[in-house]
């Protein structure tokens, strides 16, 4: 849905006193007399789903007259009103205290649909013309950039400017659309003379068909001349239209550039107030984004945080310290932040404790980005429009490329494959371009800030698209990153290569044993089935293992030897391979087999002729594995729902745990401040840093409480021991050399002789 306009509440008091004499009977009947309108909704299903949703302050939606508290009459006055109300005055203070304006998404003499900077998330009021004040958006799409920039009072500025200098004057978007118009109802029919030619339709080709045989040659011939030219003819009005799009694209981008510069779109409000900072502080542009999921649960897992106190994100960075070092750490700086990296959210984001806030977040402000201005004391925040700016990675300012200069095509064997690519690079150029000039809107703006209010000053004639002592760019983070401990998958593989009973182990998924037999309309497992249990009982089908929980290693299980063999071989490059790169060469690749399955293989080599001679396999080692089985101790469920004591070994994989014994938190801290996950996956499928930062707390709150009591046993040998802040990596690194599982006060003692001998055994 896209605004029509804003409005501002001129009689708040009275739409509140409104609300507060509904009845759930006339707010039923409120709601029914917009359900009327249904045949203008079915032609906008987004406006139907969004007025749809709006109804929940004026329904009940479950409801019994059985229990007293669920009844309507209960429900209205104590559940749905309050709550209503309370949804209100949220809009109404959002518009005083931070300066935004209010959405119009519908407004009639009915109803009116309001809502913030989300347009999924809104409120619907009756009679909107009795309670506020309504301003329509500005059409623009009759107006040259050149008057546009006239009427607005602003100077020209070329290196501004995203089309030619005629353009700029003399087109409006309405005239290329115009003209757009033109060229495909030309191209309709000229498809239809093409349609026409291809079905033998004209009086021509009609006419050749019914001769002899021996004339369908020169048909065919004419046939596929014509269709040559016609063919090439639509190609040419489609690149014809594809510029139009192109200018109208560039056309609007320069009016709405302008827009943004001379402050139409984005309101700041001041979040922070104070002193400012001296002109000569230089402003930091920081090219990074700060995702809001990755940098609270980063705050999360590293300090104490009274989460339940605030839940909009304007409160965090007005009240918190910590907030305003992380998403505004210099003095004079510029960020811009958004929801998540990737737009999604995870079914058990709710135990998080700041889920409210990301909640509220995302109720206000969908995927828009957010710019964060500070100076000094004083904070600003805006924000961008969804449908305008996309930005989802770095924010690098440079200068904007109005022209793509085509790859070079390749080779088709069908003429799809080549329709295919052409889309494709399509495609990619028009993602290219609108990622540039969505960052160019935002760089429209913070100009215009700096040129024309009095938030951000620089020097007459210093812009923010150069760097110089006033403007620096800050590509990397604050908190510079490293790799001397590697990955977090790095990590996890050195905990987990050793596993005894009673180690701390963290689960990463919610487990139940494996149910691949039908029977009685459900899932199940044969009574001789165990996939997950000890033995040939299936004591485990009646089991299960949460998500991000703590459990001790019950029972540690070894197969029997197999002999396995690591050896290199030469590879030839296969069909698929050589279809991507025909120059392809063989290459020498390591792989392990059993040793049993590779001697029959060799064998059967042996007997092959085609088999490559000329390059025999190199035998590298040749070493006995034993599969390592680890069960936790879970407890059975009664099928009746009475309580049971009885439980069962529910075994882990190796990917499903991270074995905290060994863990410690240099490593975790490192992880959680460098953001490197190497890769680590769950379930099969690699997880991003927003999901994976709550296991990242719940091992750092383990190992926290797990260090504070090895520290006062080290204390009581030698309290120099710990002043080294990288005391826990070194007792996980002597630990993981002596096989030691837990620090005793006699294994206090050797390690801090250990430590006393640099490092020499003890």
């Amino acid at each position: 849905m896209k605004s029509i306009g804003t409005a501002v509440f001129t009689d708040f008091d009275g739409l509140l006193a409104w609300y507060q004499s509904l009845t759930w009977e006339s707010a039923a009947a409120f709601v029914e007399s917009l359900r009327n309108k249904r045949p203008r909704f079915e032609q906008d299903p987004d406006l139907e789903t969004v007025i749809s949703n709006a109804f929940q302050l004026y329904e009940v939606h479950s409801w019994n007259s059985f229990n007293p508290e669920k009844t309507r009459e209960y429900q209205w006055p104590n559940i749905i009103q309050p709550a209503g109300i309370s949804i209100f005055h949220r809009y109404k203070d959002f518009q005083e205290n931070f300066h935004q304006p209010i959405q119009v998404g519908v407004w009639d003499e009915e109803y009116a649909y309001l809502f913030l900077g989300n347009p999924q998330e809104g409120i619907v009021i009756p009679t909107p013309a009795k309670y506020m004040d309504f301003s329509p958006a500005v059409d623009y799409s009759d107006m040259t950039p050149a008057a546009l920039r006239q009427q607005l009072g602003g100077s020209s500025n070329e290196e501004m400017q995203l089309v030619s200098k005629d353009a700029y004057s003399t087109l409006t978007p309405n005239i290329l659309k115009t003209q757009k118009v033109a060229q495909e109802e030309a191209q309709k029919r000229l498809e239809q003379e093409i349609k026409d030619i291809e079905d033998c339709k004209t009086g021509e080709l009609a006419e050749l068909q019914q001769k002899i045989e021996a004339m369908k040659a020169e048909l065919y011939q004419k046939k596929e001349a014509m269709l040559a030219k016609m063919e090439q003819m639509k190609q040419e009005l489609e690149e014809k239209k594809e510029l139009l799009e192109n200018q109208i694209f560039l056309l609007d981008a320069q009016i709405y550039s302008i827009l943004c510069f001379m402050g139409e779109v984005v309101k700041f409000g001041q979040i922070r107030s104070g002193k400012n900072a001296s002109d000569k502080e230089p402003i930091v542009i920081h090219q990074k984004l700060r995702f809001l999921d990755e940098e609270l649960g980063r705050l999360a897992s590293l300090y104490e945080i009274q989460w339940d106190e605030t839940d909009m994100f304007e409160e965090f960075l007005r009240h918190s310290p910590l907030a305003l070092d992380t998403f505004a750490p210099n003095e004079r700086c510029i960020t811009l932040v958004r929801l998540s990296r990737t737009g999604t959210t995870f079914g058990r984001d709710d135990d998080r404790p700041y889920a409210n806030l990301l909640k509220t977040y995302r109720y206000f402000h969908g995927k828009t980005v957010g710019i964060i201005i500070r100076n000094g004391e004083n904070l600003y925040l805006g924000w961008t429009e969804e449908d305008r700016v996309h930005i989802d990675d770095d924010f690098i300012v440079s200068q904007v490329i109005t022209e793509v200069v085509p790859d070079e095509e390749p080779e088709f064997t069908f003429e799809s494959e080549r329709r295919r690519y052409i889309e494709q690079k399509k495609a990619e150029r028009k993602k290219l371009i609108d990622g540039i000039v969505s960052r160019s809107f935002v760089f429209s703006i913070l100009q215009g800030v700096v040129e024309n209010t009095p938030l951000l000053p620089l020097p007459a004639g210093v812009k923010l698209g150069k760097q110089s002592e006033y403007v620096i760019y800050s590509v990397a983070d604050k908190w510079l990153t490293d790799n001397k401990y590697g990955s977090f998958d790095d990590i996890i593989e050195r905990c987990n290569s050793r596993v005894t009973e009673g180690d701390t182990l963290l689960t990463t998924q919610y487990l139940r044993p494996e149910e691949d037999h039908w029977t009685n309309h459900v899932y199940g497992t044969r009574a001789w089935e165990n996939p997950r249990g000890v033995g040939e009982r299936n004591r485990t089908h009646d089991c299960s293992v949460e998500d991000c929980t703590l459990y001790p290693a019950n029972l540690v299980m070894y197969d029997k030897p197999i002999s396995q063999t690591r050896f290199r071989y030469w590879a030839t490059p296969d069909y698929w391979t050589l279809q991507k790169n025909p120059d392809a060469q063989p290459e020498w690749r390591e792989t392990v087999m059993e040793t049993d399955q590779y001697q029959r293989q060799k064998e059967w080599n042996a007997k092959d002729p085609e088999a490559l001679k000329d390059h025999p396999d190199e035998i590298i080692e040749v070493f006995d594995y034993r599969k390592r089985h680890v069960f936790v101790s879970v407890k059975k469920k009664d099928d009746w729902g009475y309580s049971s004591e009885a439980r069962a070994n529910f075994e882990v994989y190796d990917e499903e745990f991270i074995n905290l014994t060994y863990m410690n938190s240099v490593w975790l801290e490192w992880v959680i401040t460098n953001r490197k996950l190497g890769g680590w996956t769950i379930g099969g499928k690699e997880v991003h840093y927003a999901y994976a930062i709550r296991y990242l707390k719940k091992a750092m709150d383990y190992i926290t409480r797990r260090e504070k009591l090895e520290k006062e046993l080290l204390d009581k040998m030698n309290p120099a021991i710990c002043k080294d802040p990288e005391w826990p990596l070194r007792l996980t690194e002597w630990k993981l050399e002596k096989g030691v599982r837990s620090l005793s006060p006699y294994q206090a003692k050797r390690f801090a002789k250990y430590i006393m001998n640099s490092g020499k055994s003890e």
